[in-house]
């Protein structure tokens, strides 16, 4: 049983939503890749101070005494900060990356001379690329500036700085996945909706075809092809029907019209003597007159003009049991909760009754077994305690007028299971021979529930 959850998802209209979403994500996933490997990786207020606390600290080696000085760069090296004066630098030139000669750049404004003599290195907390896979905890880590400005006098100032990350993008992004995924996924939902509630009806239009049924389908709205499909589905189902009472009717009338030379034999016969011979044909012309009949019946069974309704098939089924028992006929039946379905309860019962009576002359008796293994299947047994048939003739059995080797005449001509299974596909559902393993055939039908 497919739980009403998963039977939801299968359906277009939150399959093409949820592909909406996925491309969102990927477009939102692709948009954070790229700025994170081209956007500015310090956050612009960490991006000046970073500068402004180089910038002072040089005038501040250039301009003020050397007590004074080393005062004012021990307040600018705030922990975990550092900036001192030494021989050597801290960074040696190395090619720098775009974000470094960035920095460079920009640091070379504030002081006023060119870009010599500044060396600016970004990196990881660990000495790891600043520009890390983003699919990698290095990707994500705290950020460090090492900086050496070389001074007049040939000494460095180096500097170690911590500037924090620049991920307000990653906010922004967020923001614009939540609020333009709310608006695409309702206008998603609607345009989705017209093209899918056509489909339903057409849907709703073929199971009711499957049964006899005509369906008008009136699809005004929606796509073009939702109603040029519409209007495909109502010229099949005429032509369809057309055919089908077209057929119905000529054999019909050939059936009928066996009935006139039939009434002339059997006056024919009446003149002759009688004698062996006779007894023969009038044996034959009554098999004959048997098997016109059962056609004219199968014919009749097939024309449909009983109108479809809601049918309980528990009632139903206690009713053909009341009939057999009132006759005496050893057919048992429990009773079941209420399973309905939609169909014709005249033609139903037809159907049943051939099986019951199919099975009460193979087997002696039948039991009756309802149960329903799906909110959308009802299942319908019907057991006897026969001989059962050979694997090859479970199939062949519902052919017209087709008999097993050895079965009298008298029991039939073999049109009772074709008017049963005829019955039952033309409700939506499937009849099926199966040999049970205790002995005996079990007739199982398989009907569309109208729960």
């Amino acid at each position: 049983m497919i739980a009403p959850w998963r039977r939801w998802l299968q359906g277009i209209t939150p399959r093409l939503c949820l592909l909406f979403c996925a491309a969102l994500l990927l477009a939102h996933a692709a948009a954070a890749l790229v700025l994170h490997q081209t956007g500015a990786l310090v956050h612009p207020l960490s991006y000046g101070q970073a500068l402004e606390r180089l910038a002072v600290a040089r005038t501040a080696v250039e301009r003020l005494p050397a007590v004074q000085a080393q005062a004012l760069l021990r307040v600018l090296a705030e922990a975990p900060a550092q900036v001192w004066v030494a021989a050597t630098p801290e960074v040696t030139p190395f090619a720098m990356l775009a974000e470094e000669r960035r920095l460079t750049r920009d640091l070379a404004r504030r002081l006023g001379q060119t870009e010599d003599g500044l060396v600016m290195q970004l990196e990881g907390l660990a000495g790891d690329a600043a520009r890390a896979s983003p699919l990698t905890p290095a990707g994500w880590a705290p950020l460090r500036l090492r900086s050496s400005v070389r001074l007049p006098d040939g000494r460095w100032l180096n500097a170690v700085q911590y500037p924090a990350r620049s991920d307000g993008w990653l906010t922004a992004l967020g923001w614009s996945l939540l609020l333009g995924a709310l608006p695409v996924l309702l206008l998603a939902w609607l345009l989705i909706g017209q093209l899918v509630r056509p489909l339903q009806r057409l849907t709703r239009a073929a199971e009711g075809l499957s049964r006899g049924e005509r369906s008008r389908l009136e699809v005004r709205q929606g796509p073009r092809e939702a109603r040029e499909l519409a209007a495909a589905f109502e010229l099949m189902q005429e032509r369809l029907l057309r055919h089908l009472d077209d057929r119905v009717r000529m054999l019909a009338a050939i059936s009928h019209d066996f009935n006139t030379p039939l009434a002339a034999l059997r006056v024919q016969l009446a003149l002759l003597e009688s004698s062996t011979e006779r007894d023969d044909m009038e044996e034959s012309l009554a098999e004959l007159d048997a098997m016109v009949q059962e056609t004219l019946d199968f014919i009749r069974g097939e024309r449909q003009t009983e109108a479809h309704q809601e049918v309980d098939l528990n009632a139903l089924l206690q009713d053909l049991h009341g009939r057999y028992r009132a006759l005496g006929q050893p057919v048992t039946w429990s009773g079941a909760a209420a399973a309905t379905l939609r169909g014709r309860p005249l033609a139903l019962k037809r159907a049943l009754g051939n099986l019951l009576d199919n099975a009460l002359q193979h087997g002696g008796s039948a039991a009756l077994e309802l149960s329903q293994p799906t909110p959308q299947l009802l299942r319908l047994d019907i057991l006897d305690d026969g001989p059962g048939l050979s694997e090859d003739q479970l199939e062949q059995v519902f052919e017209p007028f087709y008999r097993p080797p050895g079965q009298d005449s008298a029991r039939g001509l073999g049109l009772g299971l074709a008017i049963a299974r005829a019955c039952i596909l033309a409700h939506g559902g499937e009849l099926q021979l199966h040999n049970r393993p205790q002995g005996g055939l079990c007739a199982r039908i398989l009907l569309p529930s109208a729960t």
